[in-house]
């Protein structure tokens, strides 16, 4: 369900760590508000194997902000990128064949197949923000830069200078926010059979 609030209202939000709890409104907040994804697309299932999996590498920080109780927002990063993925992939086979084998899924399995030939971004940079999302009901109040700050902070506390992300190129509105909040134009690649914008920021820009 969507969470709709006043126009103009200030959220008042509280960024905190996320914890295996939070895991049922992470997925409901993916589902509702990042429609068209290749991940939410692999279905619910899937997604809460990825977010234990994700919850139990040391390299992952995850938060999640509130808003009158309600799980409003989620930044996950992951402090090296290689070793996540080395730790996450194993762990989610299961799921991820579930997920192909349903009914008018099989074109996300052969997208996943080719994804493994596609280029990987030039130079590698180990810290990645690997998820972000605000229900639109709260967004433009201030609640992905809190997150991001947050996540920063713990970039930071371990050394991170600078990290990366990823944003499919047609997502204008999403590129905007980036280019406002610090981050730079890196490279751009086909992921996944479409084109991916790479983007950078130096941590405490």
């Amino acid at each position: 369900m969507r969470a709709w609030y006043p126009t103009g209202h200030v959220v008042q939000n509280d960024v905190r760590v996320m914890t295996a709890r939070d895991i049922d409104d992470v997925v409901k907040l993916q589902v509702a508000f990042l429609d068209g994804s290749l991940v939410t697309d692999l279905g619910t299932t899937f997604l809460r194997s990825f977010h234990r999996a994700a919850l139990e590498h040391p390299d992952t920080r995850a938060f999640v902000a509130t808003f009158q109780g309600a799980v409003a927002g989620l930044a996950i990063g992951s402090l090296d990128v290689a070793r996540f993925n080395a730790h996450v992939r194993p762990r989610i086979v299961p799921s991820l064949v579930a997920a192909i084998a349903a009914p008018r899924r099989w074109r996300l399995g052969l997208a996943i197949a080719k994804s493994l030939f596609e280029q990987k971004p030039q130079p590698p940079i180990p810290a990645e923000l690997l998820l972000l999302v605000v229900d639109e009901g709260v967004r433009r109040h201030g609640l992905g830069r809190a997150l991001l700050a947050r996540l920063e902070a713990a970039f930071a506390d371990a050394g991170v200078t600078r990290y990366r992300v990823a944003v499919r190129s047609h997502l204008a509105v999403a590129r905007a926010f980036y280019a406002r909040i610090g981050f730079d134009f890196e490279q751009e690649l086909s992921v996944l059979g479409q084109p991916m914008v790479y983007l950078t920021k130096h941590v405490g820009r």
